[in-house]
């Protein structure tokens, strides 16, 4: 499917090749991944939600055929199993309706992590950062100067 959508919308975006400066490859191919990401996760989305919702299903109609057929209650492997279906399929579902998993498959970067790693090493990236600054500086005004001395001197 990519060998498909990559020459298609490298022809679509062939136009503006000549207004970019950078080849319009990378651009499609970085489309092409997000539209597939973003097409995976919208099948897990929608296969984990009918499968949750037939695992719930199969669960209350052997629950309900449980009860009708005797008068005790058995938990049996199927009724196990059918539980075990409706949850992790929800939690499949969850999982797939997340705010970062959205954002991760369209590309965004997190905010709250790049914060933390700011609020992390802030103290520390600012002293060597003040130290760097310093130095190039200092390097700045001595060849300042010795451009200064050069210029003065009669030659």
């Amino acid at each position: 499917m990519m060998k498909f959508l990559i020459p298609l919308l490298s022809f679509l975006l062939g136009n503006a090749k000549n207004f970019m400066k950078e080849p319009t490859e990378a651009l499609t191919q970085q489309l092409v991944l997000h539209i597939r990401s973003i097409s995976l996760l919208l099948t897990g989305c929608v296969g984990s939600l009918a499968l949750s919702c037939v695992g719930l299903s199969l669960f209350i109609s052997r629950l309900a055929g449980q009860f009708d057929a005797a008068e005790e209650f058995s938990f049996t492997i199927s009724l196990g199993i059918y539980l075990g279906m409706t949850v992790v399929f929800g939690g499949l579902l969850a999982f797939c309706l997340r705010r970062k998993t959205w954002l991760a498959a369209m590309g965004f970067a997190d905010r709250s992590a790049a914060e933390e790693s700011r609020k992390k090493s802030g103290a520390l990236e600012s002293a060597v950062a003040l130290l760097v600054m310093d130095f190039v500086e200092e390097r700045q005004s001595r060849r300042q100067q010795q451009n200064e001395n050069r210029q003065a001197e009669p030659t």
